[in-house]
């Protein structure tokens, strides 16, 4: 997550400082090996984690997409009626912030 956060700022920054180049597409698109890379890493671990393990994962990715598709659902329903429009490069900091809020209800349920 860390890297996708580096990625897209300097993917942000630079497709900037190109303007119209098609350099910017290739810019813009620096986020997406990191993203590709956490997809990766959580389905080996599921391959690889006992039955405890994928349980609790799959239970905090249960909590991420409902969280988060609620969050996006309601501030899209919101634009409706005048909330400023958002990228959509928000909706990976949403479901992976509702990943966090996941894994901490369910290493608290299992305590």
């Amino acid at each position: 997550m860390t890297s996708y956060a580096v990625l897209l700022v300097l993917g942000i920054v630079w497709a900037k400082s190109v303007g119209d180049s098609p350099w910017r597409f290739v810019a813009m698109a620096l986020p997406v090996p990191a993203t590709i890379g956490v997809v990766w890493a959580v389905a080996t671990y599921l391959r690889e984690a006992d039955e405890f393990q994928t349980k609790s994962v799959v239970e905090s990715l249960a909590v991420a997409f409902g969280g988060g598709s609620l969050t996006t659902f309601t501030y899209g329903l919101m634009q409706f009626v005048g909330a400023p429009p958002l990228n959509w490069t928000f909706a990976w900091v949403v479901y992976a912030l509702w990943w966090v809020v996941g894994a901490a209800v369910v290493r608290r349920r299992y305590r």
